[in-house]
This record gives structure tokens, sequence and C-alpha cells, in this order.
């Protein structure tokens, strides 16, 4: 039986746009994208839930540099800028070269420093003490453990005429909550540590120097290995359900990450067109991603809920 052309023809118009709705419905949304400017070479980005407040660490040139004019602001979830300034290397009693990775444990500001952790009072940012890691090149990331203890990475370089250049001294670096430094791993074929996330039983590690994430135990042995679609790796969160989010200045991207998947993980990416994205900050209570474009002197929210 011949079936009419008019209406052979509506059907497949039907037909066509059924499957596209069906496909934008399969799609994920891109998350919605606000940014923050007026930084100085924002390295990190934390959200202090106590405070409610974003912090976000500036370098301020150089991240080799002991020159004391880095600086730590305050932003409101807004996205105002309500201090930028709240921390200042170059204030009298304060020291702060060149801060990047940060996190808050027992009412304290921890920040990476180049060689050292100096300690604030996250309330009204007072400094505390300063720990020295000797033998540190370039401290990066801090995740804070459960029992106040911190993991910090060091990413084994240094900076030469503007070139970025191996010392050897990549490390995972544990701080007891009494200020005592150990290494859990020191090894220079590691891919130079970048960022660090805490699990639960495990630490997350994110290579500058690979397209790949581990999954360490708390002794920093290697329990598991993921390949990620590009490198030069940054920031890295993890979410309450288990997914990985994590930063890739070569893809100028946010990768997301499901370990929980049998064999392979699930990678996609959740957010492109983000240029020299660096230590990612999680605001939980809103699921928003914070991204601090370190080229750009500006920090994205990235609501991803």
């Amino acid at each position: 039986m011949n079936s009419h052309p008019k209406l052979a023809a509506a059907l497949l118009v039907c037909c066509s746009a059924v499957l596209q709705a069906c496909a934008e419905d399969a799609a994920p949304a891109a998350p919605e994208r606000r940014r923050v400017g007026g930084f100085s070479t924002p390295e990190s980005v934390l959200h202090d839930e106590e405070r409610d407040v974003y912090l976000v660490s500036n370098i301020v040139g150089s991240p080799v540099d002991k020159d004391d004019s880095g600086f730590i602001s305050r932003v409101s979830p807004d996205g105002e800028v309500l201090d930028l300034k709240w921390i200042d290397g170059a204030s009298e009693g304060v020291t702060l070269s060149a801060p990047k990775g940060m996190a808050i444990a027992g009412g304290k500001l921890y920040v990476a420093d180049i060689d050292a952790i100096r300690v604030f009072d996250a309330g009204d940012g007072a400094p505390i003490a300063s720990i020295e890691v000797p033998g540190a090149s370039l401290l990066n990331d801090i995740a804070a453990l459960p029992d106040g203890s911190l993991v910090v990475s060091d990413s084994g370089v240094t900076v030469v005429d503007g070139a970025i250049t191996p010392t050897g001294t990549d490390a995972l670096v544990a701080i007891d909550p009494g200020g005592e430094v150990s290494r859990l791993v020191a090894d220079p074929a590691l891919p130079h540590p970048n960022g660090v996330a805490r699990a639960e039983g495990e630490i997350w590690v994110a290579y500058l120097g690979a397209a790949r994430v581990d999954a360490r135990g708390a002794s920093g042995e290697q329990r598991r290995e993921l390949s990620l679609p590009a490198g030069s790796l940054d920031g890295i969160v993890r979410l309450d359900d288990g997914r990985l989010l994590v930063s890739s200045w070569d893809a100028s991207a946010i990768f997301e990450v499901d370990p929980r998947v049998e064999g392979a993980p699930r990678v996609s990416t959740l957010a492109a067109d983000l240029p020299s994205p660096a230590d990612l900050g999680w605001d939980r209570s809103r699921g928003r991603l914070l991204v601090p474009l370190f080229n750009d002197g500006e920090v994205a929210l990235l609501d991803v809920k």
C-alpha cells in the first residue's frame, strides 16, 4: 500500500522534532557561570563554610619569589569583593609571598607559601605561626584530614628565567596537628603533584606533569590511577557523591570524573573555555565550583547543581 506523501513528510518532521528534544534532554546542562575580577594572579579559592565567604589567594607575580607581596581576598557568595587584601604580605607582622592552596582546620587557616605553611586565625586573619618544610621547592595545595592533620603537595619545580624547571623534590608532605612535618611520599619520579583532595580514607592527587589522578592511602601508597583526556592538571575537589572535578590548563577545562564506575572511569568535560584554571574550591551548600583563572585575574563561579 502506498503511503500519502504529505502524511509521510509530516511524520518525518514530527519524529525528527521528538528525537531532537530527547537529545536535548539527555545532554548535560552547561553550568551557569559568572566571573569576578580585580585579583592579581589568583591561584586558589576556598569556601570558608563557617563564615560563608570565599577566600582567594593572590600570588602577585612570580610563584617562587619570596617578596612578601602576596595577599588573600574575601569575596561574598554573591560575587562582591568584601576585602581585597584581607591578609596582606605587605603588612607589618605578616609573611606571605606567593600564597597558593589553602585549608581550614581547628579554626586556623593554613596557606601554602613556597617552602612554608603560613597559619592565620580563620576568623580575623591574624598571623599565628609559620611551619617551615625543609627542602621543599613549591608547596602547592593542602587537604585537611578529619584528625586536624594536613597533606600538602610539593610540586618539585621552580621557575628559572620564566621557565618551569624540575627540582626533584616532588612529594606529598604530612603535617600533624602539632606542626610535625614528615613526607608520605618523596620521589623525583612523581609527575609534579599539584592538587590534593580528601576522600574517605584516601587522598586524591592531580599532577602538573601528567594527564592522570591517583588515589593514595593514608600512608601514601598508590591505590588507583585514572587517566584523563589532557594534562597540566591543577585543582581537584571531591564531591559528596564521590565524583571528582579536576582543572586542566592544557584543555582550558574542568573534567568531571566518576571513579565509582567499574573498570574505566566515566570522564566528561563539565566546563570548557576556562583559560589557566588553577586550584579549585567547592561551595557544598550551593553546588558551586570556584575556579581561579590564574592569568586573567578573575574567579569563575560555576553553579553545577
